[in-house]
């Protein structure tokens, strides 16, 4: 990273340990996240103020859209970090020593967290299976329209939407799968406090233990049946810094998973939004938008803050 103080450096923020999963049962109650679902490709709000609650918060649960299959996904999230299996999941194992092309892809073992990784962009989802990659494909798309519908609702004009996206609301940019496994038996925190460094992201979640932190508190961000949790990322926040309607990227982390006996271990994953990492992050100030800093060290800075060892987001 420069030497030279980044423009999108946020305040140091001071949080609590990460707790582990009993503790934040106790501690921390749920956020009552806005509810949303698409109708005829418009984004609706189940309550009046849904939209401006969801920008305000971070977070808010989208109804899984009819025909959206997640049946492959789940499996394949069970089962990527383990040794190749024949039969029937032969094609979901094995991801441990698979080499993926591109920045930031493949497995990650990390030091300081439970969770294991598997990530891959979309350039590269002819490597999953057919079905996995189809569930990934919906997921980015059900973001990127999301990101279509916050633009719009924000008044930021639609001729500008791909140059401040770097290609992601036509489709393009940077769509990166995430599968995530929380190793229990690590008696380390769940994942760091952090804030994702893209657009959008897209949750497929089936168990508690995600937290973030609303209106100077920690609360419990829940997944409910039937529902993707949607959350917003720090490119736009920093795009709508000086917005009279801004869009908060919340820091979020996971509480260290227990497990006992023979329970399923956590799992989850994701779809992020990004713009193609050689454009530019933008601030939307004056009726234009600034160029403030490139893809590349933006993601830089933001992805060494959430695996680093440190318990305090910097």
């Amino acid at each position: 990273m420069s030497s030279i103080p980044s423009p999108t450096l946020r305040p140091a923020v001071a949080l609590p340990p990460m707790p582990d999963e009993d503790e934040a049962s106790r501690l921390y109650p749920a956020c009552e996240m806005a509810r949303a679902r698409f109708e005829r490709d418009a984004l609706r709000f189940d309550e009046a103020k849904g939209f401006d609650r969801a920008l305000s918060d971070g977070f808010f649960l989208l109804k899984i859209p009819t025909g959206v299959e997640l049946d492959a996904g789940d499996r394949f999230v069970r089962h990527f970090f383990e040794p190749p299996a024949r039969g029937k999941l032969a094609p979901y194992t094995g991801y441990r020593n698979r080499i993926v092309p591109g920045d930031y892809q493949g497995y990650f073992k990390r030091e300081h967290d439970q969770w294991e990784n598997f990530y891959i962009e979309r350039s590269n989802w002819g490597m999953l299976p057919a079905t996995v990659a189809r569930t990934g494909k919906a997921m980015s798309g059900i973001g990127i329209d999301v990101l279509r519908a916050t633009l719009g609702h924000l008044g930021i004009p639609e001729v500008e939407w791909n140059k401040l996206t770097g290609g992601l609301t036509a489709k393009r940019g940077h769509q990166m799968l995430a599968f995530n496994h929380f190793r229990s038996d690590k008696p380390v925190r769940g994942s760091k406090f952090h804030r994702d460094s893209g657009w959008v992201t897209v949750l497929r979640s089936t168990a508690p233990g995600l937290l973030a932190y609303i209106d100077g508190g920690l609360r419990a961000i829940n997944p409910e049946a039937g529902y993707f949790i949607v959350n917003f990322g720090s490119s736009i926040e920093v795009l709508t810094e000086r917005l009279p309607k801004r869009v908060r990227a919340n820091i979020h982390g996971v509480a260290r998973t227990i497990r006992r006996h023979d329970e399923q271990e956590r799992v989850s994953y994701v779809v992020f939004l990004d713009s193609d990492l050689d454009g530019d992050i933008y601030q939307y100030q004056g009726g234009a938008p600034i160029g403030v800093q490139s893809v590349k060290d933006f993601a830089l800075q933001e992805v060494s803050r959430t695996y680093d060892g440190l318990e305090r987001l910097l």
